[in-house]
């Protein structure tokens, strides 16, 4: 396991106070039944940001995004700065980034900015497409941070225009610092690791039966040829994700082709673990991207061109 950074301490700290919450089961079913309901029938999202390395990537694109200062043309996202960033802190190789940037430009999710940046390096910006998907995904936060805690982030998010930016430049960071969650819980990579994986996790989940919200360990199917169609990936993808978390320790495979596959607890306890942390990270930064002078801590120059 990699170091823990500091920073991330208290969030650890906050997994079971979080878990004994009697309103964590309806967050955390709210949260997978979003997150399932954002990538269903859209396999380019799982292609694109389904995947740790891949999602890092366009998360760093996005904090990049969010330092351009519209007084500076030439600064904010260019891919040599991606590559550069995305180095620094060991997230992919130049050759992995620039192979991504192009896929996010042919899927409609960048686009260059007019008369920004010059032919060797040309500034880029999230479409209105992706900047869609960003909001999705923040209310989906949001919602369950109200479920938690009665907050009132998502209705700070519809009303407040510069929330979604302040929120995710506070979120981002922490990771810029290098207080990375995913380091907390490296068993976690035999699903965020490949194409999807993180999807078919949420979908086992919802698969299992539930008390209060919260999946109880049992058998249940999870075919591979249908489970693949639905994530856009092959049957060989998910047979292969399926081997390796029985390998873990997370199933118990008692049948053939996806069938009958016994969900252990120590699956459950890691998910549930995550989310909370996830949570308590989350909070943290939405409570500083609604406080006075947010604007200023955050080092927002103004809207995102």
């Amino acid at each position: 396991m990699s170091e823990i950074h500091p920073e991330l301490s208290p969030f650890l700290a906050r997994i079971e106070p979080l878990r004994n919450k009697a309103a964590f089961g309806a967050a955390f079913e709210r949260y997978c039944v979003g997150m399932l309901r954002t990538y269903r029938g859209t396999p380019i999202l799982n292609k694109l940001v389904n995947e740790q390395g891949r999602f890092l990537i366009s998360a760093l694109a996005f904090q990049l995004h969010l330092e351009r200062d519209p007084a500076v043309p030439a600064s904010g996202l260019t891919i040599a700065r991606l590559v550069s960033l995305s180095a620094a802190h060991g997230v992919a190789s130049g050759g992995r980034v620039k192979t991504f940037v192009a896929l996010m430009r042919l899927g409609g999710f960048l686009e260059p900015v007019p008369g920004a940046g010059d032919r060797r390096s040309k500034v880029l910006a999230p479409t209105t497409r992706m900047l869609d998907h960003v909001r999705v995904y923040t209310v989906i936060q949001m919602r369950c941070l109200d479920a938690l805690f009665e907050r009132g982030y998502a209705a700070r998010l519809a009303a407040d225009p510069g929330f979604l930016e302040r929120f995710h430049r506070f979120a981002g960071g922490y990771f810029l610092r290098g207080a990375r969650l995913p380091d907390a819980f490296p068993e976690l990579a035999v699903f965020t690791g490949v194409d999807a994986g993180y999807s078919i996790l949420l979908h086992m989940l919802r698969a299992l039966p539930a008390v209060a919200g919260r999946p109880r360990p049992a058998a249940i199917d999870v075919p591979h040829g249908p489970t693949a169609r639905r994530f856009g990936v092959s049957r060989g993808h998910v047979a292969n994700l399926m081997g390796a978390v029985a390998t873990a320790g997370f199933v118990t495979i008692r049948g053939s082709g996806g069938k009958d596959v016994f969900v252990e607890p120590p699956l459950i306890d890691l998910a549930e673990r995550w989310f909370a942390a996830q949570m308590a990270l989350m909070d943290a930064a939405a409570e500083a991207a609604a406080g006075p002078g947010a604007d200023v801590a955050a080092g927002l120059h103004g809207p995102p061109a």
